[in-house]
């Protein structure tokens, strides 16, 4: 009975004792923590704020691009913020280029596709092709978000298909893709130095991209490109001939005839 007693008047003592603590330190200004309160606060400072996703922070881990088929198929090497030229063609006067934008990001493939081989580098920008004179670039055409596969990162060459008024480049980015290489077209006429891209128009189409074969590049062939389109199966007879273009200079087109 006594030591029941005993404990009453301890807890007594004690809840006592915290309340007149609780007015001293309202009237004094002070203010208190309990043991477990600080605690949590000490718990609280130690631990880093945890975000939905930490690896945002990191910009050269994360995409800033619309995602692609490719997407999965990528891990993210590096991010530059410099441009660079990616590919490159020197003309009688000036050159023709292809730069990346403020944002270019380099990655590898991580596994095999119709696209290129597992290691192979991939490379996303907006990028511009310019032709280059002296100080001065103009932009002859943009390429938004675009991504693209080759085996190294060499700067990447136009091929030259010559004719009797100008001379055609073909850029082809993406080395392979399993259904036809896509290339675009530039011209410089060689009576007044312009340089231009060129549209390519079959019957009442136009598209930006020459699409051709992997197995054979285009060619001049009596002053017309002549292309050989890709073969797969199921092909229509028809579309496995070779097609032939007439250079249009006055339209900016290569028509096929």
């Amino acid at each position: 009975m006594f030591a029941v007693n005993r404990k009453m008047i301890i807890l007594s003592s004690l809840l006592l004792f915290n309340m007149l603590l609780a007015c001293s330190s309202q009237q004094s200004g002070t203010s208190y923590t309990t043991a477990s309160e600080s605690s949590v606060q000490a718990a609280t400072s130690f631990f880093p704020e945890i975000t939905d996703t930490p690896a945002e922070k990191n910009g050269d881990t994360v995409s800033k691009f619309p995602k692609s088929i490719l997407s999965d198929s990528i891990s993210l090497d590096s991010v530059g913020s410099t441009p660079s030229i990616r590919a490159e063609t020197d003309l009688e006067e000036g050159k023709i280029l292809m730069i990346s934008g403020d944002r270019e990001e380099r990655g590898h493939l991580i596994v095999p596709s119709v696209l290129g081989a597992e290691g192979d580098q991939t490379f996303q920008s907006n990028y511009k092709i310019v032709y280059r004179k002296g100080n001065n670039d103009e932009v002859l055409l943009e390429l938004p978000a675009f991504l693209y596969v080759q085996p190294t990162d060499k700067i990447i060459p136009f091929d030259k298909v010559s004719f009797k008024e100008a001379d055609i480049f073909l850029l082809t980015p993406q080395y392979r893709t399993g259904h036809g290489l896509e290339a675009y077209v530039f011209a410089a006429d060689k009576q007044n130095g312009n340089v231009f891209p060129v549209e390519i128009r079959k019957g009442k189409t136009t598209s930006k991209m020459l699409l051709y074969s992997e197995l054979n590049s285009p060619f001049n062939q009596n002053e017309q490109l002549v292309v050989y389109p890709p073969i797969g199966a199921g092909t229509p007879e028809q579309d496995a001939k070779e097609i032939h273009f007439k250079l249009d200079l006055r339209n900016k087109q290569l028509i096929a005839k």
